[in-house]
C-alpha cells in the first residue's frame, strides 16, 4: 500500500483516523462515489486500531463471524474472505481479532486498488482541522497541510489514564505486560473487556502469581452460548415507552416469563439507539449511574472459550474478583501502594503490586490535552455532549459547536459518537454509521468543486 508522506493533493474528503471506522467509511466511498479521500492515521498499519493491533491470538473478538462484515451492504463479506483464505475459520466462530485486522488491511488495500488513484493514505498525527472559506485545512504534524471540502473525525478510543512508572494506563500497550515475571503479583482496575483482554495476554504467557482484578461491582461479562440462538418471537414495544423504571420492570417480567437473556439481547440489539433516544436526559443520566454495568455484562458477552479461561483461573484460585474502590499510592518503577475499600465496608486495606494495570475502558469525551480537540474547542466548533460521552454530533454526525449549530464540513465517526449512539463501539454498530455517513457526504459532495480537479470518467 503506498502511503504520501510530503505534499498532499486537495481532497473532497479527509478521514481523520485509520482505525476499523476509518477504513470502513474510506471503503464505502471509493466503492459507491468517484470522491477523492485522504485517510490520515497516525500509526504506521492503518486499519488496526486499538481493538485490532493486538498480537495475541487468544483476542477473540465479541461476535461471531457471519455477523462480522465490514460492509453493511455486503452480509456475507468476511465470511467469504475467511473462506477464499482458508483459515479454518466457519460463521460461528469467533475469530481472533489479530485475524480481523488483517481483514480490515485487506479491506483498505482493495479500496486502493478499487480508487484508480483517488484515495490516499497519509501517515501523520492530525493536529488541527480548520475551517476555510471554500473547505477545511487539516494540519498533519510534519506535513505540510492538506485542503479538502468535508473532514470525518474517526479517532476512536483514547486509553484509560496515563503511564507511570509500574502503573500501566495504557492496557492495549505491550509494555503493560513487558518485563513482567511470572511470579509477579497484578493488579487489573476493572473487571470488564478490558481486564479480560490483559488477563488472556497474561495466561498466554505463562504468568503463574495471583491476579486481582478490582472494579465497583465486580462484575464480569457473561459469554455467548455455545450455538447461536434464534431471536425470540416476541412484542417488545413496550418497552420503548414510559419511565426508565416502568421500562425495567417489563424488562424483568420478560426474562421472568421465561425469556432467557442471549436471545432477548439480540432481539433489541437493532434497536438499542431507538431505546436510548427515547430516554430523556435524567433518564439517560440514571441509566448510566445505576444500570449501565448489568446492561454492558449482558450486552457485550465473550466466546464461551474465553469464559472458560476466566472461570479456570478463578477456579484454581488465580483470578480474584473484588468489588469495591481503589486509591493509588506511592508509585515507582517496581511497585505500586494501593489502598483497596471493599465494597460494603469501610475498612481501608494496605496492599502492593509488582505491576497495576489500568483496565477501566477506553476514553471518548472531550480532552484539552488533545491538540486537535483544543484547537477545535478554541475554534468555537467542538463541545461535548450532555453527558460527556463523547463529542457532540447532530442526527447526521455532523459535529455541534460551542453555540450548538451543526457543521456543514466536520463530522464524527465510531465511539466518539457515543452520547449520541451509546451502543457504537462493535462492527455491526459502526458499519451501518459508516454507511449513512458515506451516502450523505457522496450526496452533498456530487458536484466537483474548484477545490478539486474533476476525477476521471
Amino acid at each position: 500500500m503506498q502511503h504520501s508522506e510530503s505534499s498532499h493533493s486537495p481532497v473532497d474528503i479527509a478521514i481523520v483516523g485509520g482505525g476499523a471506522s476509518g477504513v470502513l467509511l474510506a471503503a464505502q466511498l471509493v466503492r459507491k462515489g468517484r470522491l477523492r479521500v485522504a485517510l490520515i492515521e497516525r500509526d504506521a498499519h492503518p486499519g488496526l486500531g486499538i481493538a485490532y493491533s493486538t498480537h495475541c491470538l487468544g483476542h477473540l473478538l465479541n461476535v461471531r463471524a457471519s455477523d462480522m462484515t465490514a460492509l453493511a451492504d455486503e452480509p456475507d463479506h468476511f465470511v467469504q474472505w475467511l473462506t477464499r483464505d482458508g483459515r479454518g475459520f466457519g460463521p460461528t466462530d469467533f475469530v481472533p481479532r489479530a485475524i480481523y485486522g488483517q481483514y480490515l488491511q485487506d479491506l483498505l488495500a482493495d479500496a486502493v486498488r478499487r480508487s484508480d488513484g483517488r484515495l490516499q493514505v497519509i501517515r501523520g498525527d492530525v493536529v488541527a482541522v480548520r475551517h476555510k472559506q471554500d473547505g477545511v485545512e487539516v494540519d498533519i504534524q510534519d506535513h505540510v497541510p492538506l485542503r479538502a471540502r468535508k473532514a470525518v473525525l474517526a479517532t476512536g478510543h483514547r486509553p484509560p489514564s496515563k503511564d507511570s512508572g509500574a502503573y500501566h494506563g495504557n492496557p492495549w500497550h505491550d509494555e503493560a505486560i513487558a518485563g513482567l515475571a511470572p511470579d509477579a503479583s497484578v493488579l487489573l482496575i476493572g473487571t470488564s473487556l478490558t481486564m479480560i483482554d490483559v488477563l488472556i495476554s497474561l495466561l498466554e504467557h505463562g504468568h503463574k502469581a495471583p491476579i486481582v482484578a478490582l472494579s465497583r461491582r465486580g462484575l464480569v461479562p457473561h459469554c455467548h452460548p455455545p450455538a447461536p440462538v434464534p431471536s425470540p418471537k416476541l412484542d417488545t414495544s413496550d418497552l420503548f415507552a414510559g419511565s426508565l423504571s416502568q421500562r425495567m420492570a417489563r424488562f424483568r417480567g420478560i426474562v421472568r416469563a421465561g425469556v432467557e437473556w442471549p436471545g432477548l439481547m439480540q432481539l433489541l440489539r437493532p434497536h438499542n439507539n431507538e431505546l436510548w433516544h427515547g430516554l430523556d436526559l435524567d433518564q439517560r443520566r440514571r441509566f448510566l449511574r445505576h444500570l449501565r454495568p448489568w446492561w454492558d455484562i449482558h450486552r457485550h458477552r465473550v466466546a464461551p472459550q474465553i469464559r472458560e479461561q476466566i472461570d479456570a483461573a478463578r477456579a484454581r484460585g488465580q483470578l480474584s474478583i473484588i468489588s469495591g474502590r481503589i486509591e493509588i499510592g506511592r508509585t515507582t518503577d517496581n511497585e505500586v501502594a494501593v489502598t483497596i475499600i471493599r465494597r460494603g465496608s469501610t475498612e481501608r486495606e494496605q496492599h502492593s503490586f509488582d505491576r497495576v494495570i489500568d483496565c477501566r475502558g477506553p476514553r471518548n469525551e472531550v480532552e484539552m490535552q488533545v491538540p486537535l480537540h483544543a484547537q477545535l474547542v478554541k475554534d468555537g466548533k467542538l463541545r461535548s455532549d450532555a453527558l460527556n460521552q463523547g463529542l457532540d454530533v447532530a442526527v447526521d454526525d455532523a459535529l455541534i459547536g460551542r453555540d450548538g449549530t451543526p457543521s456543514d464540513r466536520l463530522f464524527v465517526l465510531g465511539p466518539p459518537t457515543r452520547g449520541r449512539y451509546t451502543e457504537i463501539v462493535a462492527i455491526p454498530d459502526i458499519r451501518l454509521q459508516v454507511a449513512d455517513v458515506a451516502n450523505g457526504l457522496i450526496a452533498a459532495l456530487q458536484e466537483p468543486s474548484g477545490l478539486v480537479d474533476s476525477p476521471p470518467a
